[in-house]
């Protein structure tokens, strides 16, 4: 089939690489994927913990919230935030490279070492979550109500995927993809 025009063609050099074979899948593609790793990349700051998180030196704003270094700084909450924010971050990094179709049908070592790596680190993220909950955001009930779910949702959509890895490829890739929106929605600023 020949390429409408000059765009059309220009775009199948770009995406065909990739292993796309349909154009608008990678338009969903770059836009989620897009998303995702620009705020994570925003969010690489936040491993400076005492030097950008929560610096008690700073003049101005941190990372966290207004209020919450307060917490952030004392144990056990000091470990559950840097539990949660060194293990959700590079886990984020990581799902990029999982939704790229040349990777999973041509690398597929690489694809499942990286599936089980975020899914391990990102169970670890939870735990940390589930220790920061009582005072992420004012600790209201609505914010730890929000929180759990969103814990648990994660938690069984992480089974299910891992499950569903040699049962049903395609409800694997549904899970997978249900996931990454359950993280996005996670996210303080990630759907706003």
């Amino acid at each position: 089939m020949a390429p409408a025009n000059a765009f059309v063609r220009f775009m199948r050099r770009v995406y065909n690489p990739l292993g796309f074979s349909k154009g608008y899948n990678f338009i969903l593609w770059f836009i989620t994927i897009g998303y995702l790793l620009g705020f994570t990349l925003a969010r690489l700051q936040y491993l400076s913990y005492n030097g950008v998180f929560c610096n008690p030196n700073a003049a101005g704003g941190t990372g966290a919230a207004p209020g919450e270094c307060y917490y952030w700084l004392q144990v056990p909450f000091k470990i559950g935030m840097k539990l949660h924010l060194y293990t959700i971050i590079p886990a984020a990094l990581l799902v990029c490279f999982q939704f790229v179709p040349v990777i999973r049908h041509k690398i597929i070592l690489f694809h499942r070492m990286n599936g089980y790596a975020v899914v391990v680190i990102s169970l670890i993220s939870n735990a940390g979550t589930i220790i920061i909950t009582r005072h992420a955001f004012g600790g209201d009930f609505s914010t730890q109500t929000w929180t759990g779910a969103m814990v648990i949702l994660t938690t069984i959509g992480y089974i299910m995927a891992w499950v569903n890895i040699k049962l049903a490829t395609s409800q694997h890739n549904g899970s997978t993809s249900v996931l990454v929106i359950y993280r996005l929605m996670a996210s303080p600023g990630g759907f706003h």
